[in-house]
């Protein structure tokens, strides 16, 4: 019963803070924020994957980890993108 309730939250809470990462780049300085919780985004994806894998919880093709994962990396591939791009 807990392993359900756990299942769901790190879902919502991966799809949240990846959102919140995903609009952290619109502005240069949140992107230092916007790495930080996409550490906690990927933490709670990582969660939610392994719980499904596990448990088979639901039978969608793409569950919220996935998606949550995705929008958590966004920050990170931003970065490392203006990285490489202003390195002389």
């Amino acid at each position: 019963m807990y392993t359900r309730l756990i299942y769901k939250l790190s879902g919502w809470l991966s799809l949240i803070i990846g959102l919140v990462c995903t609009l952290s780049i619109y502005q240069i300085r949140y992107v230092y924020y916007g790495v930080m919780l996409a550490i906690l985004g990927f933490i709670f994806a990582g969660i939610n994957i392994f719980l499904n894998q596990k448990f088979e919880f639901d039978d969608v093709k793409w569950p919220k980890g996935y998606i949550g994962m995705l929008l958590s990396s966004i920050p990170i591939l931003f970065l490392l993108f203006v990285i490489l791009k202003f390195k002389r």
